[in-house]
């Protein structure tokens, strides 16, 4: 798969070569990534079943290589910004999809708002140091199930269990031996979500997993400050929230 971006940039690049050329014919371009299936399998395409190659992302797509560290420290930088700014309540999301989610279907204004990546744990942690009133975690439900069964760090390399908690949280709620293995062979939480959807559970089991953050969340900041969740899938819309995130969602409310 080539995006738009770098599918533009290849363009680009042989016009000119053709133009210096004084070349205005027709040309085939075959585009190839030296050892580009074997490195495939070392990501996480094969577990999406995507299989056989890489995808050119384009400028959009670089990652900056930067230590664990330094990441963290760029999220610490973060919150210290907001709480110079004056904000007692914050906003965190892992990513772009928490952080579209919160503008285009929450309405929430992200100026009070932080990308914590995957390192919720860390961030947390500096925000309850920082003295906080209250944290908002705004997250894609392939997030938010890590942080019900206890995981901070939500990089896939470091911990997985998205279906084993969604498969867990469902036979608590009753589900058949089989609809728990279609959950557990799920490729993706969208999918899990489906087959609970169709076995008529899936409110009941976002019910069950969102409690579980709840707890997950409130042991690790500790009686200092009110912590609140929201969580949702691009395809299913929101799927669950906390007891008291309606508040913090009107703290942060754009209107």
């Amino acid at each position: 798969a080539i995006n738009s971006v770098p599918r533009q940039m290849v363009t680009s690049e042989v016009e000119a070569i053709a133009h210096d050329c004084d070349y205005d014919g027709g040309l085939r371009v075959e585009i190839s990534i030296p050892a580009g299936a074997e490195l495939a399998k070392r990501t996480f395409n094969p577990r999406l079943g995507i299989e056989g190659g890489l995808s050119v992302l384009g400028t959009s797509g670089i990652v900056k290589p930067m230590s664990e560290d330094a990441l963290i420290a760029s999220v610490q930088l973060e919150l210290r910004q907001r709480h110079a700014e004056g904000a007692k309540d914050i906003l965190l999301c892992p990513g772009n999809y928490g952080w579209d989610f919160a503008r285009d279907e929450l309405a929430l204004d992200l100026k009070r708002g932080v990308q914590c990546s995957n390192y919720l744990g860390a961030a947390l942690d500096y925000a309850c140091q920082l003295g906080f009133s209250s944290i908002l975690f705004v997250a894609h439900i392939g997030k938010m199930v890590k942080v019900a069964a206890g995981v901070m760090n939500t990089h896939s390399r470091v911990a997985d269990a998205r279906l084993e908690t969604m498969a867990a949280h469902a036979a608590l709620c009753g589900a058949s031996r089989e609809l728990v293995a279609q959950v557990m062979a799920s490729i993706t939480t969208d999918e899990a979500i489906m087959h609970l959807k169709e076995a008529g559970l899936l409110e009941e089991t976002m019910a069950s997993i969102i409690e579980a953050v709840a707890k997950q969340l409130r042991h690790r900041v500790g009686e200092g400050l009110q912590i609140e969740a929201v969580t949702f899938s691009k395809e299913h819309g929101l799927l669950g929230k906390t007891a008291g995130a309606d508040r913090l969602i009107a703290l942060h409310a754009t209107g």
